[in-house]
């Protein structure tokens, strides 16, 4: 019987992390290198494997949270982030919106929103945003989805990371101006916009420019309120070199705002649109172009 400590799972993963193997490959990994030969899996497999991965995951529980195909983004109440996961499942299921952002009950999730039916819309259609979003990208029209589309989600997981676990907001800036730009220049060149004409000066980081040329190319139902969301975010240069002199609660709304147009700009290039049931029914109801602004 094979016999393993902590020491060796942290060099094992110091060498993973050398050799450039993903995070949520790493327990696999683990247990191959310290069972060799007896690493087998199935019906009649080596318990041990196993046994190699949970003690990963305990020392490394990130690895849970790095896993492909996951969509992650922010809901929240007021200004009090939630990080909320959502995975890409195969075949069909249901939606529950309070168990798609992590809550045990709907009364958890009333909760969580005060008793406030306004907070309780936006966090609702963050977790749609979200799921239209994670699935829209797997399931657009370019396959696979554009180096432009991973940077972007990366972009909005780091705004979600942040928000949710500290109180600055300076640093955030950056990678929620990104999420816009990045998620509508995928969707352009998806529909056929020029990469190049994109990569200009006068379009650039000019985020109200690029909702104009993506309202242009593919209107949709979504358009008054990514400009209006647009014309809200700061200037990405400047952000670089010194604060927006914005409180929480403005980027927190700028936050949900850029993790909607990124689920639009998806919206426009498959057939995903949770959003729009939402919107349909009696509550919450459709959204207006100031919701975010």
């Amino acid at each position: 019987m094979k016999s393993w400590s902590d020491q060796d799972l942290l060099r094992l993963d110091a060498e993973f992390a050398q050799a450039g193997i993903a995070m949520h490959a790493r327990p696999m990994h683990a247990a191959m290198s310290i069972l060799g030969s007896g690493f087998v899996i199935g019906v009649l497999g080596n318990p041990d494997v196993d046994l190699v991965m949970e003690d990963y995951r305990r020392l490394f529980p990130q690895v849970d949270e790095a896993w492909p195909g996951k969509g992650v983004g922010l809901a929240a109440s007021v200004d009090v982030v939630r990080k909320v996961t959502v995975a890409v499942i195969f075949g069909t299921c249901s939606v529950s919106v309070h168990q798609g952002l992590g809550f045990g009950s709907h009364e958890e999730w009333v909760r969580w929103c005060r008793g406030d039916t306004a907070i309780a819309a936006c966090s609702a259609f963050a977790f749609a945003d979200l799921y239209d979003l994670t699935y829209g990208i797997d399931g657009g029209k370019v396959r696979p989805p554009s180096e432009l589309w991973r940077m972007a989600l990366s972009n909005l997981e780091d705004v979600a990371n942040i928000l949710a676990t500290g109180f600055s907001v300076d640093s955030v800036v950056q990678p929620i101006c990104l999420t816009a730009e990045l998620s509508m220049k995928a969707a352009l060149i998806d529909l056929g916009a020029d990469p190049k004409a994109l990569a200009r000066r006068d379009v650039g980081h000019n985020h109200e420019e690029l909702a104009r040329r993506l309202a242009t190319l593919s209107p949709h139902r979504d358009d008054p309120i990514v400009a209006a969301v647009a014309a809200a975010l700061p200037d990405y240069v400047q952000s670089r070199y010194a604060a927006a002199g914005l409180t929480r609660l403005s980027v927190v709304r700028l936050a949900l705002g850029v993790q909607f147009m990124a689920a639009s700009a998806c919206r426009r290039i498959g057939d995903q649109d949770f959003a729009a049931e939402l919107e349909q029914d009696q509550w919450p109801g459709p959204r207006s172009p100031d919701f975010y602004t």
